[in-house]
Parts: C-alpha cells; sequence; structure tokens
C-alpha cells in the first residue's frame, strides 16, 4: 500500500469516528446548531438544495447552476481573518494542476461580507464566495452558534465580519469540504467539528479522482 492509499485509509476511518455524533442527526431541519458536535450536514448521495452566494462584487450567483458546470469541491471555512481557514486554502495549492486536470473547480465559501473576499482573491485556483445569508450554511447543515467568552470575544475582534443571530449569537459553518458532481449530488464529505484540524490535500485529491473514475 502506497502512502497516498495508506493516507486516505487512515484519514477515512478518522472520519467514520469524527463522524459518528454528526450523522446521527442527518437528515434533520437543517438550522443552527448549538455547537459544533450536534450540527446536521449533507450527507454522501445527498442532493444539494437550492442556495444563492454572491461573489466579491455582490453579486447574487445560483451556487446550484455552478455546480452544474463542471464537478466541484466546495469548501466551507469561517472567513479571512482565521488562519486555520487561510492555511487550508493556502494548502490546496499542492493540488491545483492535477484538480484542474481532472476539470475540477474549487468554490470557498466563507459567512462574510462580499467586499471582505477581495482580500484573499487571486491567491490560489479558487472561487471565493459570500454566504452571508447563510443559505449555503444552512443548506448544508453546517450552521452553529457560539456562546459565552468565545462569542463576546469574536465579535469584539471580528466585529461586522460576522453574521449574529437575533440573539447576538456568532453563527459560523463548521469547517467542511465536499465534492459535488454536477447533478448536485454529494459524493464525498469531510466535515469536522474540531475547527482546528482540516481535511489533508491528497485525501481530497484522492477522493476526487476516485469520484470522477466512478462516474
Amino acid at each position: 500500500m502506497n502512502r497516498t492509499a495508506r493516507l486516505l485509509s487512515r484519514a477515512l476511518l478518522a472520519l467514520t469516528i469524527i463522524s459518528a455524533p454528526l450523522t446521527a442527526l442527518a437528515n434533520q431541519d437543517g438550522g443552527i446548531a448549538a455547537n459544533p458536535e450536534a450540527v446536521s450536514p449533507l450527507l454522501n448521495g445527498m442532493q444539494v438544495p437550492a442556495i444563492t452566494v454572491q461573489n466579491s462584487a455582490g453579486e447574487a450567483l445560483s451556487l446550484n447552476q455552478l455546480l452544474a458546470q463542471k464537478p466541484s469541491l466546495v469548501l466551507f471555512y469561517r472567513g479571512g481573518w482565521c488562519p486555520y481557514c487561510n492555511a487550508q486554502l493556502a494548502g490546496l495549492q499542492q493540488i491545483e494542476a492535477q484538480l484542474k486536470q481532472l476539470g475540477v473547480q474549487v468554490l470557498a465559501l466563507a459567512p462574510e461580507p462580499p467586499e471582505e473576499l477581495k482580500a484573499g482573491e487571486g491567491k490560489g485556483n479558487y472561487q471565493l464566495l459570500s454566504d452571508r445569508n447563510l443559505q449555503a450554511t444552512t443548506g448544508f447543515g453546517l450552521g452553529y452558534t457560539l456562546s459565552g467568552a468565545a462569542n463576546l470575544g469574536y465579535k469584539a475582534k471580528m466585529g461586522d465580519r460576522l453574521v449574529l443571530s437575533p440573539e447576538g449569537q456568532v453563527i459560523l459553518p463548521v469547517p467542511a469540504v465536499y465534492l459535488v458532481d454536477t447533478d448536485g449530488v454529494v459524493q464525498f464529505s469531510y466535515v469536522n467539528p474540531n475547527f482546528k484540524v482540516r481535511a489533508h490535500p491528497e485525501l481530497i485529491l484522492k477522493a476526487a479522482e476516485l469520484m470522477l473514475a466512478s462516474n
């Protein structure tokens, strides 16, 4: 077994363990969870619902129409203020050429104002999209609220870059990676409630290769 195969095997095993508390809640109403462990994410084989997002110019785009154009890697990140998210986006450069050769487009979504996306554009072969209305976050079942000191600290530091609930709680997506085919069906997902742990680029690439090989 080569290194990539071993990596994929271990990662999928870890994903199975990590996802156990998440998958139990799947298929429920995609609202906003009280914590990252209680989200109800879309699972493999599920259809992406109708979702509208925005580009950096504030123009409304249909995510579903974008997905219909090419097989897609859909990445949810917390915002350009998050160092773990920026490291993940930078790590995609390791597999940019291979994803392009496979015909896979990369769509990266965050609940930031559209104008905040401009600072990150051009740094990689991906399209940054604003999910300010949280349609994607809730449609994929990834939204949760912060509470206590974390909630107060995030609001004090990031201010208007964040989306708040009517009760004043910060709403964030659990960082996630999805591979979606042109029919809008999820073929692979990696959802981890620990925002410090992200899918390895080699795992993403291998999953993309397997997705396309099976079609």
